[in-house]
Protein backbone atom coordinates (compact mmCIF):
# COMPACT_ATOMS: atom_id res chain seq x y z
CA UNK A 1 0.00 0.00 0.00
CA UNK A 2 1.25 3.09 -0.58
CA UNK A 3 2.13 5.64 2.40
CA UNK A 4 -0.48 8.16 3.52
CA UNK A 5 0.89 11.78 3.89
CA UNK A 6 0.17 11.78 8.36
CA UNK A 7 0.96 15.70 9.65
CA UNK A 8 4.09 14.63 10.78
CA UNK A 9 4.74 14.09 7.61
CA UNK A 10 8.56 12.91 6.42
CA UNK A 11 10.60 15.86 4.48
CA UNK A 12 9.45 15.39 1.36
CA UNK A 13 6.48 13.28 0.58
CA UNK A 14 6.92 11.81 -2.87
CA UNK A 15 3.93 10.64 -4.95
CA UNK A 16 5.40 8.92 -7.15
CA UNK A 17 3.23 7.43 -10.38
CA UNK A 18 3.59 5.62 -13.63
CA UNK A 19 2.54 8.31 -16.28
CA UNK A 20 -0.73 7.47 -17.41
CA UNK A 21 -0.84 8.09 -21.35
CA UNK A 22 -4.22 9.67 -23.14
CA UNK A 23 -5.44 11.73 -25.07
CA UNK A 24 -5.90 14.51 -21.91
CA UNK A 25 -2.25 13.94 -21.04
CA UNK A 26 -0.52 12.56 -18.74
CA UNK A 27 -0.15 12.39 -14.48
CA UNK A 28 3.44 14.04 -12.99
CA UNK A 29 4.93 13.23 -10.64
CA UNK A 30 4.31 15.45 -7.34
CA UNK A 31 6.88 15.97 -4.39
CA UNK A 32 4.66 18.18 -1.85
CA UNK A 33 6.80 19.05 0.74
CA UNK A 34 4.26 19.95 4.03
CA UNK A 35 7.13 20.05 6.82
CA UNK A 36 8.27 23.78 8.65
CA UNK A 37 10.90 24.49 10.90
CA UNK A 38 8.74 26.45 12.77
CA UNK A 39 5.11 27.57 13.75
CA UNK A 40 2.12 25.43 12.50
CA UNK A 41 2.78 22.58 9.74
CA UNK A 42 1.22 23.10 6.93
CA UNK A 43 -1.14 20.41 7.13
CA UNK A 44 -2.29 21.42 10.48
CA UNK A 45 -5.73 21.35 10.98
CA UNK A 46 -6.26 20.33 7.03
CA UNK A 47 -8.84 17.86 5.94
CA UNK A 48 -8.35 18.16 2.16
CA UNK A 49 -6.19 19.16 -0.58
CA UNK A 50 -6.97 20.90 -3.92
CA UNK A 51 -5.19 20.43 -6.93
CA UNK A 52 -4.90 22.92 -9.46
CA UNK A 53 -3.16 23.50 -12.87
CA UNK A 54 -2.93 26.32 -14.91
CA UNK A 55 -0.96 26.93 -18.02
CA UNK A 56 -0.75 28.41 -21.61
CA UNK A 57 -3.49 26.82 -23.94
CA UNK A 58 -6.11 25.88 -20.89
CA UNK A 59 -9.34 27.78 -20.88
CA UNK A 60 -9.96 26.54 -17.69
CA UNK A 61 -7.84 25.25 -14.58
CA UNK A 62 -7.89 21.62 -13.91
CA UNK A 63 -8.69 20.74 -10.73
CA UNK A 64 -9.11 17.87 -8.15
CA UNK A 65 -10.28 18.13 -4.28
CA UNK A 66 -8.37 15.10 -2.37
CA UNK A 67 -8.42 13.81 1.21
CA UNK A 68 -5.34 14.95 2.98
CA UNK A 69 -4.00 11.62 2.67
CA UNK A 70 -3.68 11.80 -0.92
CA UNK A 71 -2.84 9.42 -3.44
CA UNK A 72 -0.78 9.33 -6.16
CA UNK A 73 -4.01 8.66 -8.84
CA UNK A 74 -5.01 11.69 -7.23
CA UNK A 75 -2.77 13.88 -9.06
CA UNK A 76 -4.72 15.34 -12.15
CA UNK A 77 -3.97 13.83 -15.81
CA UNK A 78 -2.41 16.99 -17.61
CA UNK A 79 -2.22 17.80 -21.54
CA UNK A 80 1.03 18.42 -23.48
CA UNK A 81 1.64 22.06 -22.69
CA UNK A 82 4.42 24.80 -22.02
CA UNK A 83 4.05 26.85 -18.80
CA UNK A 84 1.81 24.56 -15.92
CA UNK A 85 1.82 25.73 -12.47
CA UNK A 86 0.36 23.07 -10.30
CA UNK A 87 -1.48 24.52 -6.88
CA UNK A 88 -2.26 22.82 -4.17
CA UNK A 89 -4.19 24.32 -1.34
CA UNK A 90 -5.14 22.46 1.80
CA UNK A 91 -8.70 23.16 3.53
CA UNK A 92 -9.95 23.08 6.59
CA UNK A 93 -13.38 20.96 5.33
CA UNK A 94 -14.70 21.23 1.96
CA UNK A 95 -14.04 24.19 0.05
CA UNK A 96 -17.53 24.67 -1.15
CA UNK A 97 -19.33 24.97 2.26
CA UNK A 98 -17.15 25.63 5.40
CA UNK A 99 -14.16 25.20 4.93
CA UNK A 100 -11.27 27.79 4.39
CA UNK A 101 -7.72 28.21 3.11
CA UNK A 102 -4.85 27.41 5.39
CA UNK A 103 -2.09 26.24 3.57
CA UNK A 104 -0.70 26.77 -0.14
CA UNK A 105 1.94 25.88 -2.31
CA UNK A 106 2.82 26.27 -6.16
CA UNK A 107 5.30 24.74 -8.34
CA UNK A 108 7.83 26.22 -10.58
CA UNK A 109 6.29 26.55 -14.39
CA UNK A 110 6.65 23.37 -16.16
CA UNK A 111 6.39 21.62 -19.57
CA UNK A 112 4.28 18.77 -20.53
CA UNK A 113 6.00 16.70 -23.29
CA UNK A 114 3.52 15.57 -26.36
CA UNK A 115 3.76 11.75 -24.74
CA UNK A 116 4.25 10.84 -20.73
CA UNK A 117 5.02 13.00 -17.84
CA UNK A 118 8.24 15.09 -16.93
CA UNK A 119 11.09 12.87 -16.01
CA UNK A 120 11.61 15.02 -12.63
CA UNK A 121 8.62 15.24 -10.07
CA UNK A 122 7.11 18.47 -9.51
CA UNK A 123 7.77 19.94 -5.75
CA UNK A 124 5.32 22.17 -4.21
CA UNK A 125 5.93 23.67 -0.46
CA UNK A 126 2.99 23.99 1.06
CA UNK A 127 2.81 26.88 3.07
CA UNK A 128 0.82 28.62 5.84
CA UNK A 129 -1.19 31.40 4.49
CA UNK A 130 -0.94 35.10 6.13
CA UNK A 131 1.82 34.43 8.13
CA UNK A 132 5.70 34.82 8.25
CA UNK A 133 7.30 31.76 8.39
CA UNK A 134 11.12 31.21 8.48
CA UNK A 135 12.59 28.83 5.33
CA UNK A 136 13.60 25.45 6.50
CA UNK A 137 16.93 23.93 5.79
CA UNK A 138 17.66 21.41 3.29
CA UNK A 139 20.56 20.69 5.02
CA UNK A 140 19.49 20.57 8.31
CA UNK A 141 15.74 18.92 8.15
CA UNK A 142 14.40 20.87 11.01
CA UNK A 143 16.33 23.57 11.27
CA UNK A 144 15.66 27.61 9.94
CA UNK A 145 17.56 28.30 7.32
CA UNK A 146 19.29 31.65 7.83
CA UNK A 147 21.85 34.46 6.26
CA UNK A 148 25.13 34.32 6.91
CA UNK A 149 24.93 37.32 8.34
CA UNK A 150 22.16 39.80 9.31
CA UNK A 151 22.60 43.09 6.99
CA UNK A 152 20.35 46.38 6.46
CA UNK A 153 20.43 48.93 3.59
CA UNK A 154 21.28 46.55 1.13
CA UNK A 155 19.31 44.77 -2.05
CA UNK A 156 17.88 41.83 -2.65
CA UNK A 157 17.03 40.90 -6.41
CA UNK A 158 14.74 38.29 -7.69
CA UNK A 159 16.96 35.96 -10.90
CA UNK A 160 15.72 34.91 -13.18
CA UNK A 161 15.92 30.94 -12.34
CA UNK A 162 14.23 32.22 -8.39
CA UNK A 163 16.73 32.20 -7.04
CA UNK A 164 17.26 36.09 -4.81
CA UNK A 165 20.42 37.47 -4.84
CA UNK A 166 21.31 39.91 -1.50
CA UNK A 167 24.08 42.56 -1.76
CA UNK A 168 25.51 44.69 0.33
CA UNK A 169 24.34 46.28 3.07
CA UNK A 170 25.62 46.88 6.44
CA UNK A 171 26.01 45.68 9.97
CA UNK A 172 27.21 47.27 13.08
CA UNK A 173 30.16 46.40 15.01
CA UNK A 174 30.48 45.47 18.67
CA UNK A 175 30.89 49.00 19.59
CA UNK A 176 27.26 50.13 17.59
CA UNK A 177 29.87 51.59 14.49
CA UNK A 178 27.76 50.91 10.95
CA UNK A 179 30.02 48.91 9.05
CA UNK A 180 29.29 48.43 5.47
CA UNK A 181 29.34 44.63 3.93
CA UNK A 182 31.89 43.06 1.26
CA UNK A 183 29.63 40.03 1.02
CA UNK A 184 26.80 38.54 -1.12
CA UNK A 185 24.69 35.97 -0.35
CA UNK A 186 22.15 34.19 -3.01
CA UNK A 187 19.28 32.35 -1.41
CA UNK A 188 17.18 29.90 -3.32
CA UNK A 189 14.03 29.57 -1.73
CA UNK A 190 12.88 26.38 -4.01
CA UNK A 191 15.97 24.33 -2.53
CA UNK A 192 16.07 25.61 0.32
CA UNK A 193 19.82 26.87 0.52
CA UNK A 194 22.23 29.98 0.95
CA UNK A 195 25.51 30.33 -1.51
CA UNK A 196 27.34 32.87 0.62
CA UNK A 197 30.45 34.58 -1.53
CA UNK A 198 32.57 36.69 0.58
CA UNK A 199 33.67 39.00 -1.45
CA UNK A 200 33.02 38.97 -5.16
CA UNK A 201 35.65 41.81 -5.87
CA UNK A 202 36.92 44.05 -7.46
CA UNK A 203 35.31 45.87 -3.90
CA UNK A 204 31.87 44.63 -6.03
CA UNK A 205 29.27 44.28 -2.74
CA UNK A 206 31.78 46.97 -0.74
CA UNK A 207 27.78 49.21 -0.83
CA UNK A 208 25.07 49.97 1.26
CA UNK A 209 22.30 51.97 0.25
CA UNK A 210 22.77 51.75 -3.05
CA UNK A 211 20.52 50.17 -5.98
CA UNK A 212 20.30 46.85 -7.82
CA UNK A 213 18.24 46.64 -11.37
CA UNK A 214 18.75 43.07 -13.23
CA UNK A 215 19.85 42.94 -16.56
CA UNK A 216 18.54 40.78 -19.86
CA UNK A 217 20.78 38.32 -19.25
CA UNK A 218 20.64 37.46 -15.54
CA UNK A 219 23.20 39.62 -14.22
CA UNK A 220 22.60 41.96 -11.62
CA UNK A 221 24.11 45.59 -11.47
CA UNK A 222 25.00 47.20 -8.63
CA UNK A 223 25.06 50.90 -8.60
CA UNK A 224 26.39 53.66 -6.13
CA UNK A 225 25.83 53.79 -2.98
CA UNK A 226 28.52 54.57 -0.29
CA UNK A 227 30.98 53.12 2.16
CA UNK A 228 31.55 53.53 5.90
CA UNK A 229 33.68 51.92 8.16
CA UNK A 230 35.07 52.19 11.92
CA UNK A 231 32.49 54.91 12.82
CA UNK A 232 33.78 56.90 10.39
CA UNK A 233 32.20 59.10 7.69
CA UNK A 234 29.69 57.40 4.75
CA UNK A 235 31.45 57.92 1.46
CA UNK A 236 29.40 57.94 -2.00
CA UNK A 237 30.51 56.08 -4.16
CA UNK A 238 31.02 56.42 -8.14
CA UNK A 239 31.66 53.19 -9.60
CA UNK A 240 28.51 50.34 -10.47
CA UNK A 241 29.54 46.79 -10.78
CA UNK A 242 28.19 43.90 -12.51
CA UNK A 243 27.66 41.13 -11.31
CA UNK A 244 27.08 37.55 -12.77
CA UNK A 245 24.92 35.11 -9.74
CA UNK A 246 26.16 31.93 -12.03
CA UNK A 247 30.09 32.94 -12.52
CA UNK A 248 30.09 34.99 -9.36
CA UNK A 249 32.40 37.26 -11.72
CA UNK A 250 32.25 40.83 -11.50
CA UNK A 251 32.93 43.93 -14.28
CA UNK A 252 33.20 47.29 -12.94
CA UNK A 253 32.53 50.64 -14.15
CA UNK A 254 32.89 54.28 -13.82
CA UNK A 255 30.07 56.63 -13.08
CA UNK A 256 29.50 60.03 -13.84
CA UNK A 257 29.18 61.26 -10.41
CA UNK A 258 29.31 59.77 -6.91
CA UNK A 259 26.16 59.34 -5.30
CA UNK A 260 24.23 57.00 -2.50
CA UNK A 261 20.58 56.88 -1.29
CA UNK A 262 19.21 57.60 -4.86
CA UNK A 263 16.51 56.20 -6.54
CA UNK A 264 17.12 54.30 -10.04
CA UNK A 265 14.68 52.06 -12.14
CA UNK A 266 15.20 50.04 -15.74
CA UNK A 267 13.38 50.56 -18.46
CA UNK A 268 12.38 47.56 -20.54
CA UNK A 269 15.60 47.54 -22.87
CA UNK A 270 17.51 47.77 -19.32
CA UNK A 271 18.95 51.25 -19.42
CA UNK A 272 18.70 52.59 -16.02
CA UNK A 273 17.98 56.26 -14.97
CA UNK A 274 19.26 57.13 -11.72
CA UNK A 275 17.54 59.99 -9.79
CA UNK A 276 19.11 62.57 -7.22
CA UNK A 277 20.33 60.84 -3.90
CA UNK A 278 23.48 61.63 -1.93
CA UNK A 279 26.62 63.34 -3.53
CA UNK A 280 30.04 64.46 -1.66
CA UNK A 281 30.07 66.86 1.00
CA UNK A 282 26.14 65.65 2.12
CA UNK A 283 24.42 67.85 -0.48
CA UNK A 284 21.15 66.79 -2.43
CA UNK A 285 22.55 65.79 -6.45
CA UNK A 286 20.44 67.26 -8.93
CA UNK A 287 22.19 65.72 -11.44
CA UNK A 288 20.35 62.77 -13.45
CA UNK A 289 22.10 59.94 -15.12
CA UNK A 290 22.14 57.11 -17.62
CA UNK A 291 23.72 53.96 -17.12
CA UNK A 292 24.22 51.42 -19.70
CA UNK A 293 24.91 48.47 -17.59
CA UNK A 294 25.69 45.88 -20.14
CA UNK A 295 28.09 48.14 -22.06
CA UNK A 296 29.25 49.18 -18.93
CA UNK A 297 29.03 53.13 -19.60
CA UNK A 298 27.01 55.80 -18.10
CA UNK A 299 25.41 58.92 -19.88
CA UNK A 300 24.58 62.62 -18.86
CA UNK A 301 20.89 63.25 -18.41
CA UNK A 302 20.76 67.55 -19.11
CA UNK A 303 17.39 67.26 -17.08
CA UNK A 304 18.26 69.05 -13.04
CA UNK A 305 16.22 67.75 -10.68
CA UNK A 306 17.60 67.42 -7.49
CA UNK A 307 15.75 65.09 -5.14
CA UNK A 308 16.43 62.57 -2.33
CA UNK A 309 13.62 59.93 -0.64
CA UNK A 310 12.01 60.09 -4.24
CA UNK A 311 11.13 56.53 -5.96
CA UNK A 312 11.79 55.61 -9.69
CA UNK A 313 9.32 52.67 -11.34
CA UNK A 314 8.58 51.90 -14.55
CA UNK A 315 5.29 52.90 -15.60
CA UNK A 316 2.93 49.80 -15.83
CA UNK A 317 1.99 48.81 -19.55
CA UNK A 318 4.56 51.77 -20.94
CA UNK A 319 8.75 52.49 -21.70
CA UNK A 320 8.40 55.37 -19.33
CA UNK A 321 9.94 55.98 -16.06
CA UNK A 322 8.26 57.43 -13.58
CA UNK A 323 9.97 59.88 -10.97
CA UNK A 324 7.38 60.37 -7.70
CA UNK A 325 7.86 63.18 -4.87
CA UNK A 326 10.50 63.19 -2.68
CA UNK A 327 12.69 66.29 -1.04
CA UNK A 328 14.75 68.78 -2.68
CA UNK A 329 16.69 69.52 0.71
CA UNK A 330 14.51 72.04 1.89
CA UNK A 331 11.28 71.43 0.76
CA UNK A 332 8.87 68.18 -0.15
CA UNK A 333 7.73 67.87 -4.03
CA UNK A 334 4.27 66.58 -5.25
CA UNK A 335 5.75 66.37 -9.24
CA UNK A 336 4.90 63.07 -10.34
CA UNK A 337 7.19 63.21 -13.91
CA UNK A 338 7.68 60.38 -16.75
CA UNK A 339 11.35 59.58 -18.59
CA UNK A 340 12.23 58.17 -22.17
CA UNK A 341 14.72 57.64 -23.56
CA UNK A 342 15.02 59.59 -26.69
CA UNK A 343 17.89 57.90 -28.95
CA UNK A 344 20.39 59.44 -26.66
CA UNK A 345 19.34 60.14 -23.20
CA UNK A 346 16.45 60.11 -21.09
CA UNK A 347 14.26 63.78 -21.56
CA UNK A 348 10.85 64.25 -20.17
CA UNK A 349 7.96 62.73 -21.54
CA UNK A 350 4.38 63.42 -21.20
CA UNK A 351 2.32 65.59 -18.82
CA UNK A 352 3.42 66.08 -15.11
CA UNK A 353 1.32 65.26 -12.41
CA UNK A 354 0.45 66.55 -9.12
CA UNK A 355 0.35 64.51 -5.83
CA UNK A 356 -2.10 65.07 -3.60
CA UNK A 357 0.08 64.20 -0.71
CA UNK A 358 3.72 65.56 -1.25
CA UNK A 359 5.66 63.07 0.62
CA UNK A 360 9.29 61.16 0.70
CA UNK A 361 10.25 57.74 1.41
CA UNK A 362 6.99 56.55 -0.03
CA UNK A 363 6.37 52.85 -1.20
CA UNK A 364 4.91 52.41 -5.26
CA UNK A 365 3.48 49.37 -6.43
CA UNK A 366 1.18 48.44 -9.76
CA UNK A 367 -2.24 48.18 -7.87
CA UNK A 368 -5.18 46.65 -9.39
CA UNK A 369 -5.45 45.91 -12.83
CA UNK A 370 -1.86 46.60 -13.16
CA UNK A 371 -2.53 50.27 -14.92
CA UNK A 372 -2.84 52.34 -12.36
CA UNK A 373 0.46 52.91 -9.48
CA UNK A 374 -0.10 53.07 -5.56
CA UNK A 375 1.90 55.43 -3.78
CA UNK A 376 1.96 54.49 -0.10
CA UNK A 377 2.99 56.13 3.46
CA UNK A 378 6.06 58.18 3.34
CA UNK A 379 7.03 61.17 5.63
CA UNK A 380 5.45 64.38 5.33
CA UNK A 381 8.34 66.24 6.27
CA UNK A 382 11.58 67.34 4.59
CA UNK A 383 13.36 65.18 6.00
CA UNK A 384 12.41 61.32 8.17
CA UNK A 385 13.11 62.96 11.49
CA UNK A 386 11.38 66.26 10.65
CA UNK A 387 8.86 66.42 13.63
CA UNK A 388 8.60 62.56 12.96
CA UNK A 389 5.47 62.75 10.31
CA UNK A 390 4.40 59.72 8.78
CA UNK A 391 1.74 59.55 6.40
CA UNK A 392 -1.99 57.43 6.84
CA UNK A 393 -2.75 58.04 3.20
CA UNK A 394 -2.11 56.62 0.02
CA UNK A 395 -2.99 57.40 -3.33
CA UNK A 396 -3.47 55.80 -7.17
CA UNK A 397 -1.67 57.18 -9.99
CA UNK A 398 -3.51 56.95 -13.26
CA UNK A 399 -0.34 58.08 -15.89
CA UNK A 400 -2.27 56.01 -19.09
CA UNK A 401 -5.36 58.13 -19.52
CA UNK A 402 -5.71 61.21 -21.96
CA UNK A 403 -5.69 63.56 -18.65
CA UNK A 404 -3.49 61.64 -15.75
CA UNK A 405 -4.24 62.37 -12.21
CA UNK A 406 -4.24 61.40 -8.55
CA UNK A 407 -6.96 59.90 -6.71
CA UNK A 408 -7.40 58.95 -3.10
CA UNK A 409 -6.45 55.37 -2.02
CA UNK A 410 -6.78 53.05 0.94
CA UNK A 411 -5.55 54.29 4.28
CA UNK A 412 -2.44 51.98 5.84
CA UNK A 413 -1.25 52.49 8.90
CA UNK A 414 0.83 55.64 8.59
CA UNK A 415 4.76 54.58 8.40
CA UNK A 416 7.78 55.67 6.31
CA UNK A 417 10.56 53.38 4.63
CA UNK A 418 8.12 51.00 4.30
CA UNK A 419 8.29 48.14 1.54
CA UNK A 420 6.16 47.19 -0.82
CA UNK A 421 5.48 44.47 -3.95
CA UNK A 422 2.80 43.48 -6.41
CA UNK A 423 0.67 40.25 -5.46
CA UNK A 424 -0.73 38.42 -7.98
CA UNK A 425 -4.82 39.30 -8.63
CA UNK A 426 -3.89 42.81 -8.08
CA UNK A 427 -2.99 43.35 -4.59
CA UNK A 428 -0.44 44.97 -2.70
CA UNK A 429 1.78 43.51 0.09
CA UNK A 430 2.93 46.49 2.44
CA UNK A 431 5.10 45.16 5.27
CA UNK A 432 7.82 47.24 7.82
CA UNK A 433 8.88 50.58 8.48
CA UNK A 434 8.88 53.74 10.79
CA UNK A 435 6.49 55.15 12.50
CA UNK A 436 6.32 57.36 15.59
CA UNK A 437 7.35 56.00 19.27
CA UNK A 438 5.39 56.90 22.44
CA UNK A 439 8.12 58.93 23.44
CA UNK A 440 8.76 60.39 19.95
CA UNK A 441 10.99 60.03 17.38
CA UNK A 442 10.78 56.80 15.04
CA UNK A 443 11.07 53.55 15.51
CA UNK A 444 10.84 50.56 13.67
CA UNK A 445 7.08 48.93 12.86
CA UNK A 446 6.40 44.92 12.10
CA UNK A 447 3.31 46.89 10.46
CA UNK A 448 2.00 44.03 7.53
CA UNK A 449 -1.15 44.55 5.72
CA UNK A 450 -2.62 43.46 2.04
CA UNK A 451 -4.45 46.09 0.36
CA UNK A 452 -6.88 44.70 -2.11
CA UNK A 453 -8.53 46.40 -5.54
CA UNK A 454 -12.60 46.63 -4.39
CA UNK A 455 -15.81 48.48 -6.12
CA UNK A 456 -14.54 51.51 -4.27
CA UNK A 457 -11.67 52.70 -6.17
CA UNK A 458 -9.65 53.38 -3.00
CA UNK A 459 -9.81 49.60 -2.23
CA UNK A 460 -9.87 47.86 0.73
CA UNK A 461 -7.22 47.09 3.67
CA UNK A 462 -6.51 43.55 5.89
CA UNK A 463 -4.44 43.82 8.58
CA UNK A 464 -2.07 40.96 8.68
CA UNK A 465 0.35 39.07 11.85
CA UNK A 466 3.25 41.82 11.83
CA UNK A 467 6.65 40.59 10.82
CA UNK A 468 9.01 40.04 13.82
CA UNK A 469 11.76 41.61 14.54
CA UNK A 470 10.43 44.47 13.50
CA UNK A 471 12.11 46.44 10.92
CA UNK A 472 13.06 49.45 8.24
CA UNK A 473 15.85 49.62 6.01
CA UNK A 474 15.02 46.22 5.06
CA UNK A 475 13.91 44.73 1.44
CA UNK A 476 10.86 42.70 0.33
CA UNK A 477 10.91 41.00 -2.82
CA UNK A 478 8.20 38.52 -4.85
CA UNK A 479 8.90 35.06 -5.44
CA UNK A 480 7.66 33.14 -8.42
CA UNK A 481 5.13 31.03 -6.23
CA UNK A 482 3.21 34.04 -5.14
CA UNK A 483 4.99 34.61 -1.43
CA UNK A 484 6.97 37.13 -0.58
CA UNK A 485 9.86 36.90 1.21
CA UNK A 486 11.17 39.65 3.56
CA UNK A 487 14.67 39.65 4.75
CA UNK A 488 17.17 41.90 6.19
CA UNK A 489 16.65 45.38 8.26
CA UNK A 490 17.06 47.54 11.58
CA UNK A 491 15.30 46.81 15.00
CA UNK A 492 14.88 50.03 16.37
CA UNK A 493 13.20 50.32 19.47
CA UNK A 494 12.24 52.78 22.23
CA UNK A 495 15.07 53.04 24.92
CA UNK A 496 17.24 50.35 22.82
CA UNK A 497 20.30 50.92 20.68
CA UNK A 498 19.62 49.67 17.32
CA UNK A 499 20.34 46.52 16.28
CA UNK A 500 20.00 44.04 12.89
CA UNK A 501 16.83 42.59 12.55
CA UNK A 502 17.70 38.77 11.97
CA UNK A 503 15.75 35.97 9.93
CA UNK A 504 14.51 35.56 6.32
CA UNK A 505 10.62 35.07 6.11
CA UNK A 506 8.13 34.22 3.45
CA UNK A 507 4.81 35.38 3.84
CA UNK A 508 2.21 33.68 1.57
CA UNK A 509 -0.81 35.76 0.77
CA UNK A 510 -4.52 33.61 0.69
CA UNK A 511 -5.48 33.28 -2.89
CA UNK A 512 -8.48 35.69 -3.59
CA UNK A 513 -10.57 33.21 -5.91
Amino acid sequence: MWPRLLRRAPLAALLALTSACGEQGAAPQLQLITTACAGLPPLEGVTHLRLRVTGEGLSAPIERITPVDIRPEDVPEVPPGLGRVLEVRGYTGEHTSAGWVVSVGRSRPFDMPEKGAPAEPIRVTLRRVNTFVPLESTAEPGSCLELTGPRAGHTATLLEDGRVLLAGGFRFSPEGAIETLTSVEILDPGERTVTFVENPGPEAAHRAFHTASVLMDGRVALIGGEVQGAGGPATPLSTAAVFDPMTQRVQQFALARARSRHAAAADITGRVLLVGGVGEGGGVLSELEGVEPAAGRSFSVPTPLPRVGASVVLAPGAERLVVIGGSDGSALSREVLTFAFNGSTFSPAGPSVLLRQARRDAAVAAFGDGQRLLVMGGYAGVSPEDSARPVAASELLDLGTEAPGASVGPSIVPRGELCAVSLPGGRVFTSGGRMPGLEGGLVSTGVTELLTPTENPSGGVLGMAPVEPVRYLHTCTPLPDGSVLVAGGVELLEGSAPQLARGAYLFMPVPRD
